[in-house]
């Protein structure tokens, strides 16, 4: 064997040995990765314990020490906000004192002659004379007593009637021309039922006491007025933001004349050419009436007959409807309930 074949020989050895190395690295080497993930003999790997999280989040929450601590945390928190939320609720609930009828019919009618006296566009008021205030009439301008069982719910609706009025006034609207009382669908009571094992829950005595607390009482309205847009959006925001929980469950609007087709006619009036030289000629009578009408014309008339833009503090009251939900809780109902319970 001459000297190259005993270097290549050499080389030869070195790399098979190299070779050989490297697949002893790379095979222990995945034998570690799969031990981890398997876990071996222990069964602890990394697959086991990622399905053993999974599995432990899909769970109901432990019953330690310190769940029970965070969750009764967690309920007082729940309960404040709560509190909070049904005390802001309910601050504009109301309690009336008991009458009669005919304290009662008294009472309406001196309200309903300051109520008709608030401002507004009906030379100077909010509604038109005799104005029955939805289903009042019978009581205000019929001369009937109302019936002494009803007082409580005709003392309440007239309350919210009230309220509507005035804060429909203080938002600049032009005229309240219909309010509707909107009789409530009878809403069935959903008891829950009980699970499979669990016994029926007792009936509450009433008498005892135990079906008593707050009953909500609900009234739903229909008003119809005429205001400015920017009225009308007062009278939304006052709404949203009074004490009283109140929704706006729909409104609609229109418009009762088109400014621009007046806009338009009135000019088309104006570049108009005489028909006959006999119509171009006017009297000194006809000139005077056409004078006193036109120092007669109303502001809008003239931004109209001037061109088609015109001032939106001019443009015609839009006619809005506008269904209303009264919500009250009951609060103070109950907690005179209380009291007499307790005396």
């Amino acid at each position: 064997m001459n000297k190259s074949k005993i270097v290549l020989a050499a080389v030869g050895g070195v790399i098979g040995v190299a070779a050989l190395a490297t697949a002893f690295l790379a095979w222990r080497s995945w034998s570690a990765v799969s031990e981890a993930r398997d876990g071996g003999d222990s069964g602890e790997g990394l697959d086991s314990v990622v399905a053993k999280a999974a599995s432990l989040s899909r769970k109901a929450v432990y019953p330690c020490a310190a769940s029970v601590k965070a969750i009764d945390a967690n309920r007082e928190r729940f309960e404040e906000w709560r509190d909070e939320a049904a005390r802001l609720a309910a601050r504009g609930d109301r309690k009336f004192d008991p009458t009669t009828p005919a304290a009662f019919k008294e009472f309406l009618l001196a309200e309903a002659k300051r109520l008709s006296a608030l401002p507004g566009s009906v030379d100077g008021a909010i509604v038109k004379p005799g104005f029955p205030f939805g289903a009042f009439r019978e009581y205000i301008l019929d001369g009937k007593l109302p019936p002494e069982a009803q007082l409580p719910k005709l003392q309440r609706q007239w309350d919210e009637v009230t309220f509507f009025v005035e804060e429909l006034a203080k938002a600049g609207v032009g005229e309240l021309t219909a309010v509707e009382f909107v009789a409530a669908a009878p809403v069935p009571e959903k008891k829950p039922e009980p699970r499979k094992g669990q016994k029926k829950p007792k009936r509450k005595d009433s008498k005892a006491g135990g079906d008593d607390g707050p009953k909500e009482l609900v009234e739903r309205y229909t008003l119809q007025f005429t205001a400015s847009p920017a009225a009308f959006v007062r009278v939304v925001n006052a709404f949203g933001v009074c004490d009283r929980f109140v929704t706006v469950d729909d409104f609609s609007f229109v418009r009762a004349q088109d400014d621009v087709k007046e806009a338009f006619d009135a000019q088309e009036k104006k570049n108009a050419p005489a028909a006959s030289s006999r119509r171009s000629r006017r009297s000194r009578r006809g000139e005077s009436e056409a004078a006193e009408e036109k120092k007669a014309e109303s502001p809008r008339e003239a931004a109209i007959r001037q061109g088609v833009v015109t001032d939106p503090a001019l443009a015609t009251p839009i006619s809005v409807t506008l269904k209303l939900t009264v919500r009250d809780f009951g609060t103070l109902v109950a907690g005179e309930h209380e009291e007499e319970e307790k005396k």
